[in-house]
């Protein structure tokens, strides 16, 4: 759930500010400018469409577990590029709130965990988790 709910928020404020989302995602430098207005637009609502999926049961929840598995996995490399290139710039997180921070090793911190957070949903079917309350 925490998965889920980490991309559901994140996306919320990029569907809100879609322009504030193409800035951010222009500072890395890794997209042609014809494109990134193209994926300021979609990459939020496959960000919210994946974090449903990922609360729904058996194959959905992997399949929206996979697709965050590849956008962290892309969110990695993209952050690593601009560190090694020494870019100054926020990350594009988590546009409408104050955890916006400068893409740097906290960045791939947070992504390795979300990555790993992936792990259970993808090999761990859901009834093998018990509620004791």
């Amino acid at each position: 759930m925490v998965l889920a709910g980490v991309f559901i928020y994140a996306a919320i404020g990029k569907i809100m500010r879609p322009d504030e989302f193409a800035d951010d995602i222009s500072g890395y430098r890794i997209l042609p400018m014809a494109y990134i207005n193209l994926f300021a637009v979609t990459l939020p609502w496959i960000e919210l469409f994946g974090g449903v999926a990922v609360f729904l049961p058996g194959i959905v929840a992997k399949h929206g577990a996979l697709l965050f598995l590849g956008m962290n996995t892309m969110f990695i490399c993209a952050v690593a590029s601009a560190i090694a290139r020494g870019l100054h710039i926020e990350c594009g997180c988590f546009n409408q709130c104050s955890l916006e921070t400068n893409v740097g090793w906290i960045v791939i911190a947070r992504d390795v965990g979300l990555l790993l957070l992936c792990l259970p949903v993808l090999f761990y079917p859901r009834s093998s988790v018990r509620s004791y309350s």
